[in-house]
């Protein structure tokens, strides 16, 4: 990195500190997936009114709803620190992103549908905007053939935000979202899905609403998350842990589908959550337990909100999809689908290796 970015630093008076790089994947750990709590608790949001939990019919294997899997990923670095004209002393930060889809063929093959992926340097916006873009255009114009890259800002709010690392590998998680609405986007004007050929986005969709412009685009496709956060109460009227809750789902069943606002209030989901394993009472009470979220669309709004039928055919499909198992391949395989586990195989195989990636700077 050194010659290279040290070239535009010292131009601008900026001081660049090398170092040896590091992951920042194995320091820093990802909250749980729950970024709003804005939950409406006072009636069930589907047209059954069932009580805490419904057993679901077991459908054979192969047969789901499900055709299309899109996965997300990122890699962080701390690859540097600098010291800008007023004496702020922040870090750079260096970033992979890919978000790809594979589909499943009538055979039961899967295959890669569509892969897209981004190289980031990020930047503190202490550095003003004048000095900021001379560094941006010169570094990524000299960069292109070496590693095409964008260079982007992080704003750091001491207030706020607990490091500035933290800040800046979520402007990086952002762009990852980016490129899974971008590839959507792309999978709905094909017309590929249907209700009986759905894609599942591994993750929530309640971190996208800021980046959506054209809700339908999620008529077919449910998010997935593998992990949740268990001390919700909010999600329950008498203010139980959500966890508490959910130890007591059997295999095979779900809870009831609750309204969720998004923080901006502008739309709406639809949240539940599902037992697909059955061996909680051999490990963490809460293995085997995914959650799922689907935006609410007129239809939902209009009327009591969810089709019951709907949500058993997508909940029955989500058991169907976790054999066979990745066990042993992954520590979180209790609540993995076996095809969102391979997507997120493929997506990852795409990247550099951390030494090839971060010595390119």
């Amino acid at each position: 990195m050194g010659g290279l970015l040290r070239k535009y630093m010292e131009k601008k008076n900026i001081t660049l500190f090398e170092q040896n790089r590091v992951n920042l994947d194995s320091y820093f750990f990802e909250p749980f997936q729950e970024i709003s709590e804005n939950y409406d608790t006072s009636k069930v949001f589907e047209t059954e009114k069932i009580g805490t939990k419904k057993k679901l019919p077991l459908l054979p294997h192969p047969l789901t709803n499900f055709s299309f899997f899109m996965d997300g990923s990122r890699k962080v670095y701390k690859i540097g620190d600098i010291i800008t004209p007023e004496n702020r002393f922040m870090p750079v930060i260096a970033g992979q992103v890919c978000a790809g889809c594979c589909y499943r063929d009538e055979e039961g093959q899967m295959h890669k549908h569509m892969l897209e992926k981004q190289n980031y340097l990020m930047l503190s916006d202490a550095i003003n905007e004048e000095d900021f873009e001379y560094i941006k255009h010169g570094y990524e114009r000299d960069m292109k053939e070496r590693l095409p890259l964008k260079v982007e800002k992080y704003r750091f709010d001491k207030l706020k935000d607990d490091k500035p690392a933290n800040t800046a590998i979520a402007v990086i998680q952002s762009f990852m979202h980016d490129l899974e609405l971008s590839i959507l986007d792309k999978i709905v004007a094909s017309n590929v899905l249907t209700p009986e050929s759905m894609l599942i986005l591994d993750g929530a969709l309640q971190f996208l609403p800021s980046k959506i412009k054209n809700p339908d685009i999620f008529y077919n496709v449910i998010g997935v998350s593998k992990s949740f956060n268990p001390n919700l109460t909010k999600l329950t009227k008498n203010k139980m842990h959500i966890g508490t809750l959910l130890s007591k789902l059997e295999f095979a069943e779900r809870t009831p589908v609750i309204k969720m606002k998004s923080n901006d209030e502008k739309l709406t989901f639809g949240v539940w959550y599902v037992r697909i394993r059955d061996i909680y009472k051999r490990g963490d009470p809460l293995d085997g337990i995914v959650k799922i979220e689907k935006l609410a669309l007129k239809d939902e709004l209009d009327n009591d909100g969810f089709d019951s039928v709907l949500i058993d055919t997508i909940s029955s499909s989500l058991i169907a999809e976790r054999i066979p198992t990745c066990y042993g391949k992954d520590e979180r395989w209790a609540n993995h689908l076996y095809p969102v586990y391979l997507t997120e195989k493929m997506v990852k195989s795409s990247f550099m290796s951390d030494i090839y990636f971060s010595n390119l700077f």
